[in-house]
């Protein structure tokens, strides 16, 4: 446990039920030591406890976490720390990512849509390509997003704004 940064996080308002501050090197760490496994992440999962949450993104096997899932899994997030891992982990690298990232771009849920744009993000990086049909939604989404009031979404459309343009010139 890391006592001072488990404080840290909650004066910042990141009020997980339980919060050790564990670090996510070291929890990836532990992650490896652990065999993927749906059953265990779900059961991780269902624990209001940050550092639990962060392992079963980690360790739910990646072609078995489908879009249905990804979406009862963004209903639940409340803090941006655990977006940013599931985004990075594994609604990247689900099948079906890029259709649910651009449904969530639309969303009317505000971390529904950073998760989106973080996940576009993290596909463009990892060099997934995308249709030009997509292209220009992400280019008109991110836009939207950038000029709007919510300033998570804006740095998560700037992020994926500015990885597409890395690859697309």
């Amino acid at each position: 446990m890391n006592g001072v940064a488990s404080a840290d996080m909650r004066k910042a308002g990141i009020g997980y039920k339980l919060n050790f501050g564990v670090g996510l090197p070291a929890l990836r760490e532990i992650a490896q030591e652990i065999e993927k496994s749906q059953e265990l992440a779900a059961a991780l999962w269902k624990e209001d406890i940050r550092e639990c949450r962060i392992l079963a993104a980690l360790i739910y096997p990646q072609d078995q976490f489908m879009p249905d899932m990804a979406d009862l899994w963004i209903e639940q997030i409340e803090y941006p720390d655990l977006a940013e891992v599931c985004s990075m982990y594994l609604f990247s690298r689900m099948q079906g990512a890029s259709e649910s990232a651009f449904r969530w771009i639309a969303s009317d849920n505000a971390m529904a849509r950073y998760c989106g744009f973080l996940t576009l993000a993290h596909m463009l990086r990892s060099g997934r390509e995308m249709g030009q049909r997509y292209v220009q939604e992400l280019r008109d989404q991110a836009a939207a997003a950038i000029s709007g009031t919510d300033i998570m979404c804006a740095q998560a459309a700037k992020a994926a704004l500015d990885r597409l343009e890395a690859e697309n010139g």
